[in-house]
């Protein structure tokens, strides 16, 4: 359950990263607002579009609630070696100072981009990890609610 003051409803144009949107009605799309170096990203969860992205300051077409300031939570027991493995769509990759997500473009054709989840974390000494499974939440301790499970197949 969601209290009213952890959401919005409107266009991801307006959401910014680190946003959940769930859609309302079948037409609609889960996204989580992520970053891309040039700003805000789109990037779908839900199956039709899965794991694509695309920039989406000032988009107006995409809508639905709006859950801002979520966390991301990765699943230890799904943990790879991206060096040894090739990370599929969707994979969650800790490198660097950056939590990123491998997502395809939108475009036909697109490679594999890494679109930013977290940024700013302690550096990992040029090590990385890969995670298969991973989730979206809102709280802590006792108050957490998992509000989206991502597996990558």
């Amino acid at each position: 359950m969601l209290s009213a003051s952890e959401f919005t409803v409107g266009s991801i144009g307006h959401a910014t990263p680190l946003s959940l949107v769930l859609p309302r009605h079948e037409h609609e799309e889960t996204i989580l607002i992520a970053q891309c170096q040039s700003g805000p990203a789109a990037f779908f969860l839900s199956e039709r579009e899965r794991f694509k992205w695309f920039e989406s300051p000032g988009n107006n077409h995409w809508h639905g609630l709006i859950i801002p300031n979520v966390r991301i939570e990765v699943d230890e027991t799904s943990v790879f070696d991206p060096s040894r493995i090739e990370a599929r769509a969707g994979t969650a990759i800790r490198r660097g100072t950056q939590l990123v997500a491998q997502a395809k473009g939108l475009r036909a054709f697109s490679g594999l981009d890494a679109i930013i989840l977290e940024d700013a974390l302690e550096e990992t000494s040029g090590e990385s990890a890969g995670f298969s499974r991973w989730q979206i939440v809102i709280g802590a301790a006792e108050h957490k609610r998992v509000l989206h499970n991502v597996i990558v197949s």
